[in-house]
């Protein structure tokens, strides 16, 4: 007895010290894969690998998570996504029995990846999907533990993405303002020596340039690019506060800089800036950004060869390049091609060109209708929620106005029938006298006057006036030396809509009939026609478009393609 006393001793020893070891090693691994993240992707894939086959079920998933990261980084995103997604299986398949933060935090992890390889993609319908789903996750962890709250701010700038790639700037500006705002409340002051959180900082004050950068661009507005120059520099900043450093910080920095100096035309600079990069690249892959920058400097410089030179070495080495850059890569090539008199190649990229778009504009049409619904269903939600924490409180109104009302009418009974008598006598006065007729106000215009006022209506219809941002009745007064009055008593005596209606009609018609005849103009977006015919906004088009013609500009372009 005392031998098999002694025997089970020794086992539980021994197992005792297995487990202390296996917990050890974990500890080195997650350490080693913390260190190495960015900055060598062999290191980080080999203790990523080890730390995938602890026995503890949490280590395991972050050590897959850091192997998807790892493929990430070598942009093998089919590899990346597969190793995610056996991720989140695994969760779901635990989450049943074991449903712990480090459980939820490990499925956040890889669908943040799904995210951003759907982003890289620019497949943003199914990136949108993944952020839902991240959202929905986080609300399950601790409402106040560093994680949700880091994780909130992750969905933030990740929503600000989906809205830069809608073209709604102003949006994404805001929510990364938001974001960055949020940052700096006390909640997350425990979080300042967090090197995630520092990390998650930088992106979204980086995020803050592009969308400055994009405003630029959209906007033509040179101080906008001076607010993307000034918050690319707070971000690499921040980059150096890093422990251990960004690999990447430095390349990163260098390739938004380029891009500010292509924004302010300064092509020969943003060239010496590219040329740089190999000295401080640390193994970062930045081919493909050197050739996209080089081939779009070479073509602004009009030096044709190395812009041909560029794009084709873009389009050779990367197959799966972004469709946007793809997009203005063919557009060089078709431009560049057209200026050396080769036709043949000119027209190829030409239709590769609105092929791309084409597919970019669906994409983002469908993510935008998803973004849209998605918004509207949790306004619903929102909706149902107030309506059942407020039904009691509404039930308690209805009854108090009820009281009031009675009280009012029994008040205002009470005073009728204290002046009827002298209200009798006032009836009686009233019908004695004749009603009084209120006159039209006439003008005494001159006829000529009258005659150039409805000529140039008919001026402006022809040489397309109305077409004009600034085109108004005072446009039309300004021009015929005389006053807003005149001219519109007049219009009014010869139409039966006010002016605002009639020029709305004219645009719309306008707009109508060029979409019905002009291939080209079918192309642009709906934000160009509405600034073709004088809307600063494509919201305000769209509502006058489908007020006139009973449908959205959208759908009226799909029929005619149709």
């Amino acid at each position: 007895m005392t031998k098999y006393l002694l025997f089970i001793s020794i086992i539980f020893s021994f197992s005792k010290k297995v487990v202390s070891q296996t917990t050890y090693l974990d500890s080195i691994h997650a350490s080693k894969i913390y260190y190495y993240k960015n900055l060598n992707n062999d290191s980080l894939f080999y203790y990523a690998k080890r730390l995938s086959e602890s026995n503890n079920i949490c280590k395991k998933l972050e050590g897959a998570n850091s192997v998807a990261y790892s493929y990430y980084r070598l942009r093998n995103f089919e590899k990346s996504e597969k190793t995610a997604i056996q991720v989140i299986k695994l969760v779901d398949s635990l989450s049943t029995k074991e449903n712990t933060a480090c459980l939820l935090e490990k499925k956040i992890v890889s669908l943040n990846r799904l995210f951003w390889i759907r982003k890289n993609q620019e497949n943003y319908n199914d990136a949108y999907r993944y952020l839902t789903l991240m959202q929905s996750t986080n609300e399950k962890i601790s409402k106040i533990s560093g994680r949700h709250l880091r994780y909130k701010l992750t969905i933030k700038s990740a929503k600000a993405i989906v809205n830069r790639a809608l073209k709604m700037e102003l949006a994404a500006k805001n929510i990364l303002l938001s974001a960055y705002n949020d940052s700096k409340q006390e909640v997350y002051k425990t979080l300042n020596d967090n090197p995630l959180f520092l990390e998650q900082k930088a992106n979204i004050i980086n995020s803050l340039g592009n969308i400055y950068m994009d405003l630029s661009i959209k906007n033509n507005n040179p101080i906008f690019i001076d607010s993307a120059s000034f918050y690319y520099d707070k971000a690499f900043e921040v980059t150096k506060l890093f422990n251990p450093p960004h690999e990447d910080s430095e390349i990163i920095y260098n390739f938004r800089k380029t891009e500010v100096l292509i924004a302010r035309k300064d092509f020969s600079k943003a060239i010496n800036l590219v040329n740089n990069y190999k000295n401080i690249s640390n193994g970062s892959p930045y081919l493909d950004r050197e050739y996209f920058q080089k081939a779009i400097c070479f073509h602004n410089l009009q030096e044709s060869d190395s812009a041909i030179y560029y794009s084709n070495k873009l389009i050779k080495n990367y197959k799966n390049c972004e469709t946007s850059k793809l997009i203005t890569i063919y557009d060089i090539l078709s431009k560049e091609y057209n200026n050396i008199n080769k036709l043949d190649s000119a027209y190829k990229y030409s239709k590769l060109t609105l092929d791309q778009y084409n597919l970019a504009k669906k994409t983002k049409d469908e993510t935008f209708n998803l973004f849209y619904n998605n918004n509207f269903q949790q306004a619903q939600e929102l909706n149902k929620t107030i309506e059942k924490r407020e039904a009691k409180k509404h039930r308690n109104l209805i009854v108090s106005f009820t009281i009031l009302l009675l009280t009012f009418f029994i008040i205002t009974f009470y005073l009728i029938r204290k002046e009827k008598e002298k209200k009798k006598e006032l009836i009686l006065i009233m019908s004695k006298n004749k009603p009084v007729e209120t006159e039209k106000k006439e003008y005494n215009i001159d006829e000529a006057l009258e005659a150039k006022i409805l000529d140039e209506f008919t001026h402006i219809t022809k040489n397309l006036d109305f077409l004009k941002s600034n085109f108004s009745i005072n446009y039309i007064a300004d021009k015929l030396d005389t006053n807003t009055t005149y001219i519109s008593f007049v219009f009014n005596k010869h139409h039966e809509e006010s002016f605002k209606q009639y020029c709305t009609r004219l645009k719309i018609n306008y707009v109508v009939e060029k979409l019905k005849t002009d291939k080209n103009f079918r192309k642009y977006s709906i934000q160009a026609i509405a600034e073709e015919i004088g809307y600063t906004n494509a919201s305000a088009f769209t509502r006058a478009f489908k007020k006139h013609i009973g449908i959205t500009p959208s759908i009226f372009l799909k029929n005619i393609e149709n």
